[in-house]
């Protein structure tokens, strides 16, 4: 074990961007509503939010085993499933990233951005700063859930392998981690207002 702490880590950082989202939206959305702005608007935050659904889509099936017993029935199935389809997972982040920067900038050439009203020129800035260091050019957005996701199957590959010496020890290893992830997730899930179906079936077993 040992990677614990830097899945945790990785998750807190993906939520500390979606409330920074979560606020530029509502201070943008709050002052600007040509029906034209808000729709490319929100066509840059949902492709966004589509980094979210990656993220919790590839957790729940972890956090639904509470108890042992769950644990010991679905824990084996889950694993096979998530060895072959966590890769592709991992990729989806970047491409999502991809299309919100084209979503940026087609927003940056409505006249709306270009505003002298102080709280939109800083809030717009803010966007800029955000879009810059975590979607486009650093893409630290897409590199943190991709660390999450390889972090977590490389955490569960190695609680697959105790399991089948002692689950009982191998359980308690996993809920540890699943109850510090638990709260992260439920943040990202009130930030995250448009919930993508594609991503969630991913992790169906």
């Amino acid at each position: 074990m040992g990677v614990e702490l830097k899945i945790v880590r990785e998750l807190a950082t993906v939520c500390v961007t979606a409330s920074e989202l979560a606020a530029i939206e509502n201070l943008i959305k709050g002052e600007l509503t040509k029906p034209a702005f808000v729709e490319q608007f929100d066509k840059m935050a949902n492709s966004i939010k589509e980094c979210y659904g990656v993220t919790t889509a590839s957790l729940q099936i972890w956090l639904a085993m509470t108890t042992e017993t769950e644990f010991c029935e679905k824990f084996d199935a889950a694993y096979t499933h998530h060895k072959a389809t966590y890769l592709s997972i991992s990729n989806r982040p970047r491409v999502a990233s991809e299309r919100a920067y084209l979503d940026y900038m087609l927003l940056r050439e409505f006249k709306e951005t270009q505003t002298a009203y102080p709280l939109l020129k800083l809030t717009f800035a803010r966007l800029d700063e955000f879009i810059d260091k975590w979607i486009t050019n650093d893409a630290w957005l897409a590199m943190s859930i991709e660390n999450c996701v390889k972090m977590l199957y490389r955490f569960l590959t190695e609680v697959a392998e105790l399991k089948q010496k002692d689950p009982t020890d191998a359980f308690t290893i996993y809920q540890a981690l699943m109850v510090a992830l638990r709260p992260y997730c439920t943040l990202l899930e009130n930030d995250r207002k448009v919930p993508d179906k594609s991503v969630v079936t991913t992790e169906a077993v």
